[in-house]
């Protein structure tokens, strides 16, 4: 290699493994359930959440070894003390939900909270994910350009007290931006967030859409490891709802396996860390007076009530059925 060339191979800093087999392909998990909400502060039993638990990890053709957690608060404290009681076969990405509608010390409260759980559950957490697309323009809960500093500092913060990789998840949108540069320098990998379904793709086009993103990110970052945060696909969707007008696919369980085994094969074939967006409908979602059509509350491969949608039972043994 000549003096002047730059080696811009991305540096692998999250490789998940459990016995030494590769467990890369996560799922975003939340434990509330019917009644239950971060907003109302009634948070799932630890009885509740090995239920849950256990069904994600017990079906062996279709089981899930990783999972990302979004906020660091007593919900999430629950499943890592779930996870670390019971001895499960479970890694997490711990996140720490920061906003700018919080206050600079509900900020760092979250950030306090998730140092103090990366050391209290060292051998569960592998990474930290310092906020949940806080900058892409849509964000409701998004940070201003000039608010990168602080966040910048953030992440030093954090780093310096952990040892494991930090990282933010953000929309792609914000992600091939030229303003992501100084965050995509800081942090140790990027969460990169991909949704065929609310860009408006049709369904036949979705996995290859997906990874036009994927390499796009790559290229502007080629030094730097993508792991897909999130991507899915919703069961149902109302189409008079807001932002659901951006929806043009079929929105069905049908549409929903179809996509997972085309997206999960392509992600098995190149090695991808991932995070499918979810393991369970969440009805409190976009409000408990929204109808339960909604997409937002539609995107788990479970049921609210834990059944199994048509994509989990296509991997369901006989017996198990």
């Amino acid at each position: 290699m000549l003096a002047e060339e730059k080696d811009l191979t991305a540096e692998t800093v999250l490789e998940p493994t459990l016995n030494e087999a590769w467990v890369g392909l996560g799922i975003a998990y939340s434990p509330y359930r019917d009644g239950q909400s971060p907003d109302n502060k009634q948070l799932p039993s630890k009885k509740q959440i090995l239920e849950d638990l256990t069904l994600l990890t017990s079906n062996e053709q279709l089981s899930w070894h990783l999972i990302r957690l979004y906020a660091a608060d007593l919900s999430s404290e629950r499943v890592l003390e779930v996870i670390k009681e019971n001895k499960l076969p479970i890694k997490v990405m711990q996140g720490a939900w920061l906003s700018g509608n919080q206050t600079l010390e509900e900020n760092e409260e979250q950030l306090a909270q998730v140092v103090s759980f990366a050391n209290r559950f060292p051998n569960i957490i592998i990474a930290v994910n310092l906020g949940n697309e806080i900058f892409v323009e849509w964000s409701y809960h998004k940070f201003e350009k000039d608010e990168i500093p602080q966040y910048l500092k953030w992440v030093k913060s954090v780093q310096k007290r952990v040892a494991v990789p930090v990282t933010l998840a953000d929309d792609y949108n914000f992600w091939n931006k030229p303003w992501s540069k100084s965050v995509a320098d800081q942090v140790d990998f990027i969460v990169l967030h991909a949704y065929a379904m609310w860009n408006s793709k049709l369904l036949k086009n979705s996995v290859a859409w997906t990874e036009k993103i994927f390499r796009g990110i790559q290229s502007q970052y080629p030094e730097k490891q993508i792991v897909l945060g999130e991507s899915g696909w919703a069961t149902s969707s109302l189409s008079s709802n807001g932002d659901e007008r951006l929806i043009i696919a079929e929105a069905s369980e049908k549409a929903q396996a179809k996509f997972f085994k085309g997206y999960r094969q392509w992600l098995t074939n190149n090695r991808i860390v991932s995070f499918y967006f979810q393991a369970f409908d969440e009805n409190w979602k976009g409000g408990m007076e929204k109808p339960k059509s909604i997409a937002e509350k539609n995107w788990g491969i479970y049921r609210a009530d834990r059944t199994p949608k048509l994509v989990v039972k296509e991997y369901l043994t006989i017996d198990a059925l």
